[in-house]
């Protein structure tokens, strides 16, 4: 009998150790894992200023929200191990560690918190709001940075043009401003990655939320009238069409603002118009973000949405497009790497137009 509780007190031993350090990698692991550490700011780079800016999100991104997930796990696999003093108290506890580490973990963390349903959506909601806003200063900041290195590739080919520079030392100029804009375009992609992991907790927290809430969803436009117009329509603002008429279901294609679209046969669900694409698909979009062809904008989308679980439903939607833009800006600045920093290659930008302050179903 002495034997097996000596050997059930190594056993809770040994299982808190694992658990310790197993949290304390995750604490360690979780924040700039990944994290390109060559992306350094020298006072000797033109385009300094830029660079620094971008980087300056770097703490916001690889930081805030993992530590807290770490936090969170840590948390629970030390109060399974000490607090429990058993085993299966310690295996109950990493699990909830495990939690808090994967998706679900900053949900989780939050209603720890907080149990108060309204308390805890605008809590989520700030945060969503918080995001969706530092992801806006980090396309601002990609794009004015993207827009330096062109410039400084502009230069070289004017002085290599006029007779000022030889072919050779433009040549390696301008490998040299690549080498930097790669190096740019390496950390937009980190910082991407980022979005798109804490975008995942979030979207968890918006289905989360909207089951504390159910018949929350946005309410139509006035204009909407909650079902199918007549005729044919035109996104008022950037849009998701969804196979189901819910704002989780999943997302067949995207309408730009003032896209046609025409009313699809077959019924229409409250709140959601079924619609059929250019190419002949059909789905489903939110009314409230569509009106008649030939009518005026609306722009009833351009207001921060109320403080709910519905606003935040919104905001996550909203979180989801502003992190494909970046993705998109980031892709074209790539693709136009190789013309853009040869001697004999055009540096070609299309301007595009958005309006990051949409908040899309």
């Amino acid at each position: 009998m002495a034997g097996a509780k000596s050997v059930s007190g190594l056993l809770r031993r040994g299982l808190r150790s694992a658990v310790i350090v197993l949290a304390t990698s995750a604490l360690v692991l979780s924040g700039c894992a990944g994290m390109n550490t060559n992306f350094t700011v020298s006072a000797d780079d033109v385009c300094h200023a830029e660079r620094a800016h971008l980087k300056s999100y770097q703490d916001y991104f690889f930081r805030s929200m993992v530590e807290g997930a770490a936090a969170g796990a840590v948390a629970g696999g030390l109060a399974g191990a000490l607090i429990g003093g058993n085993a299966k108290g310690a295996l109950i506890g990493a699990g909830v560690g495990a939690v808090a580490g994967g998706v679900g973990g900053y949900y989780l963390a939050k209603q720890k918190a907080t149990s108060d349903p309204t308390q805890l959506t605008q809590s989520i909601y700030q945060d969503v709001d918080r995001e969706n806003a530092q992801i806006d200063g980090v396309t601002a900041s990609f794009n004015r940075l993207r827009d330096c290195r062109f410039r400084s590739a502009r230069v070289v080919k004017a002085d290599y043009a006029a007779g000022r520079i030889t072919r050779t030392d433009a040549q390696a100029k301008l490998e040299r401003i690549k080498t930097l804009f790669n190096e740019d375009i390496e950390f937009a992609d980190q910082l991407g990655a980022k979005m798109n992991e804490r975008g995942a907790e979030y979207q968890n927290a918006s289905s989360e939320v909207l089951k504390l809430q159910p018949g929350s969803a946005p309410a139509p436009a006035a204009n909407q009238g909650g079902g199918a117009a007549v005729g044919a329509l035109v996104a008022d603002v950037a849009a998701r069409v969804r196979e189901e008429p819910k704002p989780t279901g999943k997302q067949i294609a995207s309408l730009a603002p003032g896209e046609a679209v025409n009313v699809a046969e077959g019924a229409s669900a409250p709140d959601w118009t079924h619609v059929q694409l250019k190419d002949g698909r059909t789905g489903y979009v939110a009314s409230r973000l569509l009106r008649p062809a030939g009518s005026a904008p609306t722009h009833h989308a351009t207001a921060k949405p109320a403080a709910n679980a519905s606003g935040v439903a919104q905001l996550t939607e909203t979180n989801q497009l502003k992190r494909k833009a970046l993705s998109d800006d980031v892709a074209e600045a790539k693709a136009s790497s190789n013309s853009a920093f040869d001697v004999d290659g055009k540096i070609s930008q299309t301007p595009r137009s958005r309006d990051l302050l949409m908040q899309p179903t």
